[in-house]
């Protein structure tokens, strides 16, 4: 299926979203390169550039392609704009929740993306900022199993994200439900050595300290996401041991991971009445 292009001397969009969104796109993106209103900075460096428009509801993402091992990858799986894109279309088709890619392109020694923002708060932050201390939350406990169902739905399909960080996975509620969504989504995808990836990828999403996690929420977790991904027992127990002997070891050497509080939007009365989709689904059949 091709897609709309824009192209001048210096700028190539890629469109993949409807045509009514396509011309503020491109309206949008010259502005914020030449450093023009609309756009709020969200970080700048030489590696890439994050922006925010409130308006449009989106965020924009660029990539330096410039270093050689980047420029390797690209020659093999495309640049780091298009692997986003593959990797958030792996996840849609597994019914698992990513936010759009709504446009890519390229400029000067640059990959970007636009991507669909989504209206929710991060995983860990929300821990930290409302859930902290309270093991005996049912909201906290359902949170866990919720994760669980989750990420065993991803694996179930033989799909790796690159970077499971607690803060990587997003909190998206809905008229009647929250579901889980997973962003940075550049290095996700069907992985060669499934087993070693998976045992990374649960090591990754289980680095939580013990004021964000009890042993009892670890069972939970791991319950739901052998329900929604089957093990045999044995495989299963291995895979737990050998996931929080990494825990472990990732704490010794690097410390707890910390959450950041949230600031200046309170999700808390907007996600509180809300039940977790996979689990409702679960319960209800």
């Amino acid at each position: 299926m091709s897609h709309p292009k824009m192209t001048d001397s210096h700028l190539t969009i890629e469109f993949h979203c409807e045509s009514a969104r396509q011309a503020a796109i491109a309206e949008a993106v010259p502005l914020l390169l030449s450093s023009q209103d609309g756009w709020l900075s969200i970080k700048k460096n030489d590696r890439n550039t994050i922006a925010y428009h409130s308006e449009l509801g989106v965020y924009f993402k660029s990539f330096n392609r410039n270093p050689v091992t980047e420029r390797l990858k690209g020659v093999f799986s495309g640049g780091r704009a298009q692997r986003t894109l593959k990797g958030t279309r792996l996840l849609q088709a597994a019914n698992c929740l990513a936010p759009d890619i709504l446009a890519t392109g390229q400029y000067s020694h640059n990959d970007f993306i636009i991507m669909e923002a989504l209206n929710g708060p991060p995983f860990l932050n929300t821990l930290e900022s409302y859930l902290k201390d309270k093991p005996g939350s049912h909201w906290r406990h359902d949170l866990f199993r919720e994760l669980g169902f989750t990420i065993g739905k991803m694996h179930a399909q033989g799909i790796i994200h690159g970077d499971l960080r607690g803060n990587n996975v997003v909190i998206v509620p809905d008229d009647d439900c929250y579901r889980l969504a997973m962003i940075d989504n550049e290095r996700t995808r069907k992985a060669f050595r499934f087993n070693r990836e998976q045992r990374r990828n649960l090591k990754q999403i289980m680095l939580f300290g013990p004021h964000y996690i009890t042993a009892a929420e670890r069972d939970m977790f791991f319950d739901c996401y052998f329900h929604a991904f089957p093990h045999s027992p044995s495989s299963a127990q291995s895979i737990v041991k050998r996931t929080f002997d990494e825990v472990e070891k990732h704490f010794q050497r690097k410390g707890i991971v910390q959450g950041t509080p949230l600031e200046p939007i309170n999700y808390w009365p907007i996600i509180r009445s809300l039940p977790p989709l996979e689990v409702s689904r679960h319960r209800s059949g």
